[in-house]
C-alpha cells in the first residue's frame, strides 16, 4: 500500500494541480501487477492545508506518539552510559555508604562522586569539570547543584578522611573480588607541578629525580600498593626528593596495620632493596621477592655469572633462561646512635637469587647501547667542532651524557686546553654481560624458579597503573598549590584508578581496556526535548556490544524511568 501521486489531464494538457490517491499493488488472472484505487484523496495542494496534520497525527497516535514529538527539535542530547557504568561501580564498592557513614551532607558526596567520574571520562581543570557536566547526563545530579568552591570543599573533606575511605573502598573491593593482601606489589613514580607558587612550611613539592623528564619542575612522590590480584588498595605521597628505598618500612608497617595482617610477601623493583629495607624485612619475617641489580651489586654480577655459565652449558641455544642459586649477601645498613649521628654496619645472609634470561630483551638492549653510543660519538665531535669555551664545552658534553643516561659509560675530563672523553670498559663489559638478564632476591623457599620470576614480572599491574594514571587520568600536570589540596588531587586520582581496575577486570573476558570499554558506552545518549509543554526524555538504542559490558558490569537495565 502506498500514495500515488497523478496529473490529470484535460484537453490533451497536464493539469497544474496533482490528485494524491491511496493504493495497493496486486496481479491479476495474468500475473500482470496491476494498481488498485482504495481511496481517492484530492487535490495535493488542499489536501497538504487542511487534512494531512490530523491524518498523521492519527496515524502516530496507534503508535503512541504525536506529529509534535517527531518535530520537535531535541533541547539536549548527553551521553550517559559511561556514566551509567561508573555509578554502577560506584555503588558496588559503596562510596556513598561509607561517605555517608562519616555524616556528612549529600552536598558532599555528589561533587566527589562529579569530580572522580570526570577524571575517568574526561579529566581536567575544575574549570573544565563544570563544561563537562553539560555534556553529560548524571541521573540525580543537575549542573546547577553543582558548585566550583564546593568541589574544593568536597577535595578537603576526601583528605580528612582519607584512611577511612581507603580502607572502606579497599574492603569491598577485596570482598568483591575473594582477594587478599598477603601479597602486595609496591612501586612508586612521581609527578610534577605548574602552578608558580612559593614553597609553603611541610611543603612536599622538591626538586629530586624526574621520572617526567621535568628536572626543572617541583615535584612530589607517589606510592601505590596493589594486590597480587592487580587491586589497587592504598597510596602515599611523599616529598619530591625522597629515596624510593626509604618508603617501604613506612608503607609495609601501614599495611599490616591497616589490613590486620601479621605477615606480608611485599614484591618490589631493585630501587627498594636497600640494606635497611632487606635488614628490616628480615628483622620482622616478612617475606619479599625484591630486584637486584645485575650491574651494580657484586653478588648480583655473581648470580648473572653462574647463571650464563649454566646456561651455557645446558642450554646455550634457549631463548629464556631461569637460574636458581643461593648466595651470601653482605647486607650494609645504617644505624641511629646517640645525638642523631648514623653509623654504618654490616651482616651477612644467604638469599636466594633467581636469573631470568631473554634472548629478545638482550638483542634490543644491545641495540640500543649501539645507537646511543654512535649518538653519543656524533655529538661529541659536532661539539668539538664548536668555537666555544673549554668551560662550555665540558658543560654541553656532560650535560648530554646525564641527560642520555650514559655517565656510567663515559669518563669525562677537563684539561686546560680541552676536553677528553673515554669509555669505562669494565662498566661497559659488565652491562653487556647483563644484557637480557635481570635478578630476583627472596628468602622464599616454597616457590618454582619460574614462580618467583611471575610473581615479580607481576609488578607490571603498578607498573600499568601508573601508566593509568598519569596519562589516561591526567595524575600530572598537578595545578594545586597547597599540600591539602595536593594530596586531595592525587586521591582523586587513585579513587577514579581503583574504578578503572574495577570496570577493566570485569570486562576482561572482552579483551577490551577499560579505556575503550568507555569509549563505547559514551555513544549511548539522554535525548531531552519540550512537546506541548511537557518534558519529554528518549535514550538512544543500546547496541549488543554495548550490552554484552553492561552484563558483565552487572548493570542494572537502562530505562528512562531510572534516570
Amino acid at each position: 500500500m502506498f500514495i500515488k501521486k497523478s496529473a490529470s489531464v484535460r484537453k490533451g494538457e497536464v493539469a497544474k494541480n496533482h490528485t494524491i490517491s491511496i493504493v495497493e499493488s496486486y496481479k491479476d488472472k495474468n500475473g500482470i501487477s496491476r494498481h488498485r484505487y482504495l481511496l481517492h484523496l484530492g487535490r495535493l495542494d488542499e489536501f497538504m492545508k487542511k487534512d494531512l496534520d490530523s491524518l498523521l497525527n492519527g496515524l502516530l497516535e496507534l503508535k503512541g506518539v504525536t506529529l509534535e514529538d517527531v518535530t520537535e527539535r531535541f533541547d539536549s542530547c548527553k551521553s550517559i552510559g559511561q556514566i551509567w557504568s561508573f555509578m554502577e561501580i560506584w555503588r558496588k564498592l559503596k562510596i556513598s555508604q561509607n561517605i555517608a557513614n562519616l555524616k556528612k551532607k549529600k552536598k558532599k558526596k555528589k561533587h566527589i562522586q562529579a569530580l572522580v567520574f570526570n577524571r575517568l571520562d574526561d579529566p581536567g581543570s575544575k574549570l573544565k569539570l563544570l563544561s563537562w557536566l553539560e555534556t553529560v547526563y548524571l541521573p540525580g545530579i543537575k549542573k546547577k547543584d553543582i558548585r566550583y568552591e564546593y568541589l574544593f570543599r568536597a577535595m578537603d573533606f576526601l583528605i580528612e578522611h582519607k584512611q577511612q575511605i581507603e580502607d572502606r573502598i579497599a574492603d569491598q573491593y577485596l570482598t568483591i573480588f575473594d582477594s587478599s593482601v598477603k601479597v602486595c606489589f609496591y612501586d612508586i613514580t612521581s609527578t610534577y607541578f605548574e602552578a608558580e607558587a612559593s614553597i609553603l612550611e611541610d611543603d612536599d613539592r622538591t626538586e629530586g629525580y624526574s621520572r617526567d623528564d621535568k628536572p626543572h619542575k617541583k615535584q612530589i612522590v607517589v606510592g601505590v600498593v596493589m594486590t597480587q590480584d592487580g587491586i589497587p588498595i592504598a597510596h602515599y605521597t611523599f616529598k619530591g626528593n625522597t629515596v624510593d628505598s626509604k618508603t617501604v618500612q613506612p608503607v609495609m608497617e601501614d599495611i599490616k596495620k591497616r589490613f590486620r595482617v601479621e605477615n606480608i610477601t611485599i614484591v618490589a623493583d631493585k630501587g627498594m632493596s636497600s640494606g635497611n629495607n632487606l635488614k628490616a624485612l628480615i628483622d620482622n619475617g616478612d617475606d619479599f621477592i625484591l630486584g637486584e641489580s645485575a650491574k651494580t651489586s657484586n653478588v648480583g654480577r655473581e648470580a648473572v655469572n653462574q647463571a650464563s655459565a649454566d646456561k651455557q652449558k645446558k642450554s646455550p641455544e634457549a631463548e629464556e633462561y631461569v637460574f636458581d642459586t643461593v648466595l651470601t649477601k653482605k647486607i650494609f645498613y645504617y644505624e641511629s646512635v646517640s645525638d642523631g649521628k648514623m653509623i654504618r654496619k654490616s651482616f651477612e645472609k644467604k638469599l636466594r637469587y633467581v636469573a631470568s634470561y631473554n634472548q629478545k630483551v638482550a638483542r634490543k638492549k644491545r641495540r640500543t647501547r649501539q645507537e646511543n653510543f654512535a649518538k653519543a660519538y656524533e655529538f661529541i665531535s659536532q661539539t668539538n667542532r664548536k668555537r666555544i669555551s673549554i668551560d662550555d664545552k665540558y658543560s654541553e658534553l656532560k650535560n648530554y651524557l646525564r641527560k642520555k643516561h650514559l655517565t656510567r659509560f663515559f669518563e669525562i675530563e677537563k684539561y686546560d686546553n680541552d676536553v677528553e672523553i673515554s669509555e669505562k670498559e669494565e662498566n661497559i663489559r659488565n652491562e653487556e654481560k647483563s644484557d637480557g638478564w635481570f635478578v630476583v632476591i627472596t628468602l622464599n623457599k616454597e616457590l618454582s624458579k619460574e614462580k618467583v620470576i611471575e610473581k615479580y614480572k607481576e609488578l607490571k599491574y603498578v607498573e600499568h597503573g601508573f601508566a593509568e594514571l598519569k596519562h589516561s587520568l591526567k595524575l600530572r600536570p598537578n595545578f594545586h598549590w597547597t599540600p591539602p589540596r595536593i594530596d586531595a588531587h592525587v586521591m582523586v586520582c587513585f579513587i577514579a584508578f581503583q574504578l578503572a581496575c574495577f570496570f577493566e577486570k570485569k570486562i576482561k573476558s572482552l579483551d577490551m581496556s577499560w579505556e575503550k570499554g568507555v569509549e563505547k558506552l559514551r555513544r549511548l545518549h539522554v535525548v531531552e526535548w519540550t512537546s506541548k509543554d511537557r518534558h519529554r526524555v528518549g535514550l538512544t538504542k543500546t547496541t549488543s556490544e554495548q550490552q554484552d559490558i553492561f552484563d558483565l558490569l552487572d548493570c542494572p537495565k537502562l530505562t528512562i524511568d531510572k534516570l
